[in-house]
């Protein structure tokens, strides 16, 4: 302790310590490991092909050109891959939060038997390796004539038990006397679902919908077991086929890895804080 009573540990007239400075530096310096080679893949998706493999790597491009979009958008259909991925996902995500919130609501309002008992069922589901249910799931899908098509791609996620989870223990801190009251008044159960339950849970159906739209849009293994028409292809596919197809051309990989990274970054920066209050608030009771 100093003679004016300010402890060694503490740096200036505020409560910032010594501690919280170190440990704000070594996370600045984790996150700026982690997002310079992002940086890095951005500027390279705008640079000439000797350029990226050049023995002289640089940064910034010193020959600009947005020649690798041009060639992907114009020589190849991956304008198509990207709206296939934008609309398979976005799909998927407004079906999952229905079934899901819809499930929720159920789950945490309701009263009947071996409730807990379905519903740990349900989340038990969540410890089986996609991998043990590929297979079963593939001839299933090929039975019904969904191979290459885009239902292949959405009707075996219309169900997510993360997300009958997350609903329910959200749902369950919604006052059991707001549902109440709309059946005293004679509303019937979908309109107390549609017009209280969900209004009330915003949160958690944002948090959801960023989840599974992050998880949708990066998904390759379905739709490359599925998928053998180019039209068809998602934009991960897109992109292992480009990587397969022009393994030399790295210049035209590393713009189309751009091309599927920037908007999911855009979206998981815009929803960041509805996320997190999503998360924060689901379980309080």
């Amino acid at each position: 302790m100093f003679e004016n009573g300010i402890s060694p540990r503490t740096l200036g007239k505020g409560n910032i310590s010594f501690e919280r400075i170190v440990l704000t530096l070594v996370m600045l310096a984790i996150a700026a490991g982690m997002f310079v080679p992002f940086i890095w893949m951005v500027l390279s998706s705008f640079k000439p092909y000797q350029e990226i493999l050049s023995l002289k790597p640089t940064l910034w491009p010193k020959g600009f050109t947005v020649g690798n979009y041009t060639t992907l958008t114009g020589e190849l259909p991956f304008l198509r891959y990207f709206l296939n991925s934008a609309g398979v996902s976005s799909v998927v995500t407004l079906v999952i939060l229905f079934t899901s919130s819809l499930c929720g609501y159920v789950f945490a309002k309701f009263d009947f038997a071996f409730k807990e008992l379905i519903f740990m069922t349900i989340i038990s589901s969540m410890m089986v390796p996609f991998a043990v249910v590929v297979l079963p799931l593939y001839f299933l899908i090929a039975r019904l004539g969904m191979l290459d098509t885009y239902l292949g791609l959405v009707v075996p996620f219309m169900v997510n038990a993360f997300g009958i989870f997350l609903m329910r223990q959200f749902m369950e801190g919604i006052p059991r006397d707001l549902v109440d009251a709309g059946r005293v008044d004679g509303a019937g159960e979908m309109w107390i679902y549609w017009r209280i339950m969900l209004p009330l849970s915003l949160n958690a159906l944002s948090a959801l919908g960023v989840f599974v739209f992050l998880w949708s849009w990066n998904s390759l293994w379905w739709p490359f077991m599925i998928i053998s028409v180019s039209e068809l292809r998602t934009l991960p596919l897109g992109i292992a086929t480009l990587a397969w197809e022009y393994a030399t051309r790295v210049d035209l990989v590393i713009t189309g890895a751009t091309i599927g990274v920037v908007p999911i970054l855009i979206l998981f920066a815009l929803m960041t804080r509805t996320i997190v209050r999503g998360v924060a608030l689901t379980g309080m009771k």
